[in-house]
């Protein structure tokens, strides 16, 4: 019983992961309305949190190095991701043993845990990056680290 509600959790987490961006709804923050064409105007993610934060030209030149850099350091961590996955699954499919099911279960959900560390860690150091204005609304911090949360888990974190 534990093996099939410990599958089924993997495969909901792992259906949840590949769903990639939050949606494509205009009440998402999918995109404003351009006044030269018919067509709303779509904006990535990085686009978003340097309008969001209102961040003038060195600071967008900042954040982009701090995202950039977790980026890299986040590439590594999703690959392993993938291999970990892989793994559990064709544990499941081997009928292992409880205990090796929840090893592999835990050093996959290590991972996942690597990557939101290194998102809030980017949240953080942007935050830093900010001005006393910026720092106080709240409002735009908040949007920015919905924003965040999760952009290092797929493979091009400006993508909208």
């Amino acid at each position: 019983m534990l093996k099939k509600i410990l599958a089924a959790g993997l495969l909901c987490a792992g259906m949840a992961m590949a769903q990639g961006s939050y949606g494509g709804g205009r009440s998402r923050g999918g995109g404003e309305l351009d006044p030269t064409a018919s067509r709303p105007r779509s904006y990535n993610r990085f686009d978003t949190i340097v309008r969001v934060l209102n961040l003038d030209r060195e600071q967008e030149k900042t954040v982009r190095t701090i995202l950039e850099d977790g980026a890299k350091e986040a590439a590594p961590i999703r690959d392993q991701m993938s291999k970990s996955r892989i793994v559990v699954g064709e544990a499941i499919a081997s009928n292992k043993g409880e205990d090796e099911l929840k090893q592999l279960a835990k050093s996959s959900s290590d991972l996942d845990a690597r990557l939101s560390e290194l998102e809030i860690q980017a949240f953080a150091k942007t935050f830093a990056a900010l001005n006393e204005t910026q720092k106080k609304d709240m409002q735009s911090l908040g949007r920015t680290l919905f924003l965040m949360n999760g952009m290092y888990h797929i493979k091009n974190w400006t993508e909208p």
